[in-house]
């Protein structure tokens, strides 16, 4: 940890490695304003790379068609992210226009042929040596890597008696794909196309979004779960989700949700980007097609196996740095590895190629 620490407005940036720690308080309007000027430099740097440097000079984007995309994309957030988005943009230097932009960068991406590779492992109980252990990868396009040194964990305080909330994720981006409340809860998000399809509602808030929802009013797993129960996703995921005693995962289409119920290993989840609730009745996905989802999914599952009763931190970080030629699940496309502890709310995280795996003690902020 570096002891340097910028403060604004009652909100302090802190430095673990590479990897910055926003501590934001207040209305949600303020914590924009916290971030925006704590971040400044992050976010700038990000739009001039992400932006400027590869969708429009790289890719040839139109920037109008790119403001569009971004513009429906938060269309339907709730009123107190689009307060975030406001917030960043009266500190940043960047106006509100390029703020949603940036906030739109990977949905944007998402837009070309692309499948997504997450995977996503807890193990507990007989697995684990001792308390529950989360690890995840987080998969998309392989030139996304060289942001990792933006990889930003964003604790947020709400004066509206939420409960406060780390997010992990690029500047700017004000969703949840990976992230833990102060109740310990904890949450990642897969891809879940291969078996739930490519149907996009855009009448929707954006699942993304909602989860951020769900951890800021979930005490606990039950809780969360009736959340998913509650609520219609814009497309299909598979999240998974754990406390300190256990995870659970939910294979999450546009028109349904389901807990996975067959679990025929006590004390071990593993999540790809396939349903593998037979309740469904789908058939498996074509590994080939859907970037080896299947395998991934059964090398961790065997690398589990392996090391049953021995996982730890240690060993977690081990089975994220196998790559799937060796049996594992990594590839060239793993961006960012994260691991959770949610006894402790501590995460380590890592950007493969560029950073070693890292500590950032998420409890001691939340």
């Amino acid at each position: 940890m570096d002891n340097a620490a910028a403060e604004f407005e009652g909100a302090r940036s802190v430095k673990f490695g590479v990897f910055t720690l926003l501590d934001l308080h207040g209305t949600w309007r303020e914590m924009g304003r916290q971030y925006g000027a704590l971040a400044s430099e992050n976010l700038n740097r990000m739009y001039s790379r992400a932006v400027e440097g590869t969708l429009i000079s790289g890719q040839g984007r139109c920037r109008e068609t790119l403001d569009e995309i971004a513009g429906g994309f938060c269309a339907n957030f709730p009123h107190r992210l689009k307060e975030v988005l406001r917030g960043i943009s009266e500190t940043s230097g960047l106006d509100i226009g390029k703020i949603i932009l940036l906030n739109a960068v990977e949905v944007i991406v998402a837009g070309e042929l692309w499948s997504s590779r997450c995977s996503g492992i807890a193990v507990w109980g007989e697995y684990s040596s001792g308390t529950l252990v989360y690890g995840r990868n987080y998969d998309y396009f392989d030139w996304f890597r060289e942001f990792g040194e933006y990889l930003t964990v964003t604790v947020f305080h709400p004066a509206d008696g939420s409960l406060a909330v780390a997010a992990v994720g690029y500047p700017g981006q004000i969703y949840m794909t990976t992230g833990i409340n102060e109740k310990g809860i904890f949450l990642e998000l897969n891809n879940g196309e291969p078996s739930g399809g490519a149907l996009q509602y855009h009448n929707r808030v954006p699942a993304i979004a909602e989860l951020f929802m769900f951890l800021l009013d979930s005490p606990d797993l039950d809780q969360l779960e009736s959340f998913f129960h509650s609520t219609r996703s814009n497309f299909a995921y598979v999240v998974g989700a754990a406390d300190d005693q256990t995870s659970r995962c939910f294979e999450w289409p546009v028109f349904d949700v389901k807990r996975r119920l067959s679990v025929r290993r006590p004390g071990l989840m593993v999540a790809t980007n396939h349903f593998t609730e037979p309740s469904w009745g789908l058939p498996k996905p074509d590994d080939a097609k859907f970037s080896s989802t299947r395998t991934r999914r059964q090398n961790l599952l065997s690398l589990a196996e392996h090391f049953k009763g021995s996982i730890d931190v240690s060993r977690m970080k081990k089975i994220l740095d196998t790559r799937l030629e060796d049996l594992g699940a990594t590839t060239d496309s793993t961006v960012y590895q994260v691991i959770a502890e949610p006894g402790v709310k501590a995460l380590s995280l890592k950007v493969p190629g560029i950073t070693g795996w890292t500590g950032v003690p998420a409890g001691d902020f939340l």
